[in-house]
């Protein structure tokens, strides 16, 4: 696994307030300002090595189920991950269901 990347948030669809909480990211800063909090969900029931992606306190939706399985061991030993809003993807055919990328990178000093 790379030591920065870009992945898709899965389960978008599911949280609160879809997809005006999207489109109110986009108002809010310019890509790559937004900064998401990767938050380990080791008692997640459908995935132990779930991260969920949060900003501003509010859940957007998680980490694919590879990357996680990946990453999780490595944020669970105190390897520090990061992640700003790359993308937000919206298709012509239906508006209504914007989804996420984020660009995910491992900081060095996890006291920056």
């Amino acid at each position: 696994m790379p030591d920065q990347f870009i992945t898709k948030i899965v389960g978008v669809s599911f949280t609160p307030n879809y997809p005006t909480n999207i489109y109110l990211l986009a108002e809010e800063l310019a890509l790559g300002d937004v900064i998401c909090d990767l938050v380990r969900e080791p008692d997640n029931e459908h995935d132990s090595n779930a991260i969920r992606v949060d900003v501003h306190g509010k859940t957007l939706g998680h980490i694919p189920r590879l990357i996680s399985m990946v990453i999780a061991p490595k944020m669970d030993s105190g390897q520090c991950w990061r992640a700003a809003l790359h993308a937000i993807l919206v298709s012509s055919q239906n508006f209504n269901q914007p989804g996420l990328k984020i660009n995910v990178w491992r900081q060095e000093n996890a006291n920056v």
